[in-house]
């Protein structure tokens, strides 16, 4: 069996990984786990409310059973150091880790897209607009609508369903 994280938060865009999350779930031999920062219900930006499996502390636990994590965009993206320390680990353990539209910036402030080409919906004016530091190493960047380097995917969002559906299954 192949155990997928899904991460959620409130805002995550809930269009891009339903068709992904969708197929993989009629896979008998691909289980999706759903987890967020806590277990209270998660906003989508649809408005759609979804009560996550785990949380992000308690998937740490179970990091050697995981053979990879979806990470959707979303407008509001909080990042909390239990996520960074789940992504390095999956990282490190050469899991697939697969983010989409803004979702790789999770990857970024988890500093493991340092030596990865990556693509991304987020440009550096809209940090320059919040006042923050851009968190991705831009001269990794290739404006491409999908890459995959090494075991991270990401995505600009709309073509990410059969990338991620043909690399799951081949986990």
């Amino acid at each position: 069996m192949k155990n997928i994280l899904c991460f959620l938060y409130d805002t995550y865009a809930d269009f891009e990984i339903a068709l992904v999350c969708s197929y993989l779930n009629l896979n008998e031999n691909i289980k999706i786990t759903y987890i967020s920062y806590d277990k209270d219900f998660v906003l989508s930006s649809a408005g759609l409310t979804v009560k996550p499996d785990l949380t992000v502390k308690e998937s740490l636990n179970l990091v050697n059973e995981i053979d990879g994590l979806i990470i959707p965009g979303g407008f509001e993206r909080p990042f909390h150091l239990e996520l960074k320390e789940l992504i390095r680990k999956l990282y490190n353990g050469k899991k697939l880790l697969a983010a989409i539209c803004a979702g790789p910036e999770f990857l970024a402030k988890s500093g493991i897209l340092e030596n990865i080409k990556f693509t991304a919906a987020v440009e550096p004016q809209e940090y320059d607009e919040k006042n923050e530091i851009d968190p991705f190493p831009r001269y990794n960047y290739l404006e491409e609508r999908m890459v995959k380097d090494n075991n991270i995917i990401t995505a600009k969002g709309e073509c990410i369903y059969r990338f991620c559906i043909g690399n799951f299954r081949m986990v």
